[in-house]
């Protein structure tokens, strides 16, 4: 199919439906109506107007890049990238894929990448667009990556240049240092120049038009980046007044190009880079929230043959970037190799495609999509659970550079929903305040007996609460599998508990933590947060490392809702718990395996000093193939090089288990589920060593009763 990219400069969601009211009444009015028979686009066209997309970057040049290339602009080693370079300006591009279009040797370029490289290998007649002369600029794309447009058919660089040449000469500036890429026509009475009745906007999208009419029998891309909102000028209503005028010819233009013979083979995109971002725009908090959130949206041909209106409609409400753009214009451009009747064939030329990307058009986004999955960095990200900091500060008198002091982090209390003032230092408030990690317990912690319950070690209020946050979360994805189960087991709870508090007790003792320092917990498998929230509540100077994939749509929100409970001492290592405990750089004070990792209980030990103590999922037997003591289990592994020691095993007591739990497979049964302790030895661990510590339980400090025997050897 044909397809019109207009880009249309600093334009974020926001701004979009505040001026540019005639664009928006024609997206409206040609909307997918999403119904229970599933959905529908009545007038022939679909508009799908994407409500999360997120930048990837602040300026123009990396959210073009991403449109227009599929690329980044810094080295990321945990992709496979090709490196291209040009006049010094390097661009990282995906090196996977099937099928290549092969390489511009003059460029030195492999032509997967550049989306006017593609089109043109593909029989596209190209226009590429500015609505200034581009030449030398610093600011555009075309001139501060890998790639340039000697391949393009068509552009209006010579037009704007001969038009900037010609002001510099009728203003008297021909000696003077102003460059034709910083010529400004229009004027704060006048806010678009007109050239022979024409707006700039008008004479861009007039090129596009006749191109339409030129190459009739050929597929056709055109890109043009309009600056009607470029302005950032001291006036706001001047830059106002220039979008409210190009939105009358962005209308008019999309009315004419949809009512030719030929549009039902056309796709339009309308995207903007980014929001306002200079002037004195950004000391406006909305402004810097705005420009995160770029406008986007497509048109869509209804019926089309290669359209799945389900996922095009679905992907309107999911977390978007330039890289799925960039993937669902070379679905449109490249040929497919169909398979049968399947609609969701492939691309016969895939290479250069980012793996991260989506195609908005054939495949779902994942409602659970995250910040680092897109290719986000953290200070752009809008989803405020993956942030460094709540509120964005770029651009204020380029305050991010050499930032002087720090925000206040936001102090939320989940108990009475709002937010908690931030008190500063002042006369009623001690300017040196205490850790969060200063803590002191009784020298004495009571031994778990018979008759012992979780309240004779922490407030059950605290668990509770921070219980039903996740409880809370869970309950809204009833189709996902929640995973995780420490409540299931009472004993182990009560144990887990004591066993944190010896051990804290015998590191401070020994010096190895101070008020400064925390008692680290490493837990692998996050589940629902359930066993994190146990820990954190069993003393206030422990900090908890969970790793996990966090795939789960759940699984965010809960890591969320839990940090904002117990603050930053809840960490999380996003990935595959085989590959980030081997990686994780810190020492561990106590450690649980609770993953599907078959290898997480080792790995964790070798992060272990001499005296931290090892605990592990409860399981339904203990001689298992995978943790305790089957011939190939973990833990038998342990044992044989003398890894652990002092191992001591339990059993719960039978309770039901309700078939919607995850451990239950949709079967209601009854359970008697058994869990062990050991004692590192210290011979194992890799690294720098820790000084040991005195082992603080023995199998004389619990209840006789709760104690199964185990053959460890066997």
């Amino acid at each position: 199919p044909n397809i019109i990219f207009l880009e249309i400069d600093s334009v974020s969601l926001s701004y979009s439906e505040r001026f540019f009211p005639q664009t928006w009444s024609l997206l409206q009015k040609h909307k997918i109506l999403t119904e229970q028979g599933g959905s529908s686009c009545p007038t022939g066209w679909c508009a799908g107007v994407f409500n999360k997309t997120s930048v990837v970057g602040q300026s123009s040049i990396v959210n073009q890049l991403a449109a227009l290339s599929g690329c980044l602009d810094y080295k990321d080693t945990s992709e496979e990238l090709n490196h291209y370079s040009r006049n010094g300006q390097w661009s990282h591009c995906p090196a996977g894929g099937k099928n290549s279009l092969g390489m511009d040797e003059g460029a030195v370029v492999k032509r997967d990448h550049w989306i006017f490289d593609v089109a043109k290998s593909l029989g596209y007649i190209t226009l590429f667009g500015e609505e200034f002369c581009y030449e030398d600029s610093p600011y555009v794309v075309q001139t501060q990556s890998a790639f340039g447009l000697d391949n393009a058919d068509l552009t209006l660089d010579k037009l704007f240049c001969d038009l900037a040449r010609d002001w510099i000469k009728v203003k008297g500036k021909v000696n003077s240092q102003v460059k034709t890429w910083s010529v400004e026509y229009d004027s704060r009475e006048v806010p678009d120049t007109c050239f022979d009745g024409k707006s700039r906007g008008e004479i861009g999208l007039e090129y596009v038009s006749q191109m339409w009419d030129a190459y009739d029998s050929s597929p056709k891309f055109a890109f043009l980046n309009a600056l009607a909102a470029h302005d950032y000028s001291l006036d706001a209503a001047h830059s106002s007044l220039g979008a409210e005028n190009y939105d009358r010819t962005v209308y008019n233009f999309l009315n004419k190009m949809m009512s030719r013979d030929d549009a039902r083979d056309t796709y339009i995109v309308l995207r903007s880079d980014h929001g306002l971002q200079g002037g004195p725009y950004p000391i406006d908090y909305s402004t810097q929230i705005e420009h995160m959130h770029p406008w986007t949206a497509i048109i869509a041909p209804a019926n089309h043959q290669i359209l799945s209106l389900e996922t095009f409609s679905s992907n309107q409400n999911r977390l978007t970037t330039g890289f799925d753009m960039y993937h669902s214009i070379r679905y449109l451009m490249s040929p497919s190799l169909v398979k049968g009747n399947d609609k969701q064939n492939s691309l016969l030329f895939d290479s250069g495609i980012p793996p991260w990307s989506h195609n908005l058009f054939q495949q779902m986004i994942p409602p659970n999509r995250n910040c680092r999955d897109a290719k986000i960095p953290k200070k752009f990200c809008p989803c405020i659970d993956e942030r460094d900091d709540v509120a964005p500060s770029f651009y204020v008198g380029h305050s991010e550079q050499g930032q002087k002091f720090s925000l206040p982090v936001p102090n939320y209390d989940w108990r009475r929903t709002r937010f908690v003032a931030n008190k500063l230092p002042g006369i009623l408030v001690p300017r040196i305040a205490q850790s969060k990690y200063d803590v002191s317990f009784n020298k004495y912690v009571l031994r778990p007996r018979c008759n012992a319950t979780i309240g004779s070690y922490m407030d059950e209020g605290m668990l509770e609460d921070s219980w039903q946050l996740i409880n809370n979360i869970t309950s809204l994805y009833p189709e996902s599998d929640v995973s995780g189960g420490i409540f299931l087991y009472p004993r182990q709870m009560i144990l887990l508990t004591y066993l944190v508090q010896r051990q804290i007790i015998a590191f401070m003792a020994e010096n190895i933590l101070t008020s400064d320092t925390p008692f680290r917990i490493c837990e692998t498998g996050f589940g629902s947060g359930h066993s994190a929230a146990l820990f954190l509540s069993s003393a206030p100077n422990i900090e908890v490392v969970t790793f996990d994939r966090f795939d789960r749509p759940y699984q965010s929100a809960s890591f969320t809702a839990l940090q904002g409970y117990f603050g930053k001492r809840l960490k999380r290592v996003f990935g595959n718990s085989c590959s980030t405990v081997k990686a994780f750089d810190r020492t561990c004070h106590f450690v649980h395996g609770s993953s599907l990792c078959k290898t997480d209980n080792i790995d964790l030990i070798h992060k272990s000093g001499a005296g931290v103590t090892l605990t592990s999922t409860a399981m339904e037997s203990l001689h298992d193939e995978s943790v305790y003591f089957g011939k190939t289990a973990q833990w038998t592994s342990l044992v044989q090089k003398r890894c652990i020691e002092e191992i001591t095993c339990f059993e719960e007591e039978e309770r039901t288990l309700d078939a919607s739990l995850y451990l239950a497979r949709g079967k209601k049964q009854q359970i008697s589920h058994k869990f062990c302790f050991a004692v590192s030895t210290g011979t194992c661990m890799t690294g720098s060593k820790q000084r040991p510590v005195p082992k603080t339980w023995n199998k004389s400090h619990f209840c006789p009763n709760w104690i199964v025997p185990v053959n460890a050897t066997q």
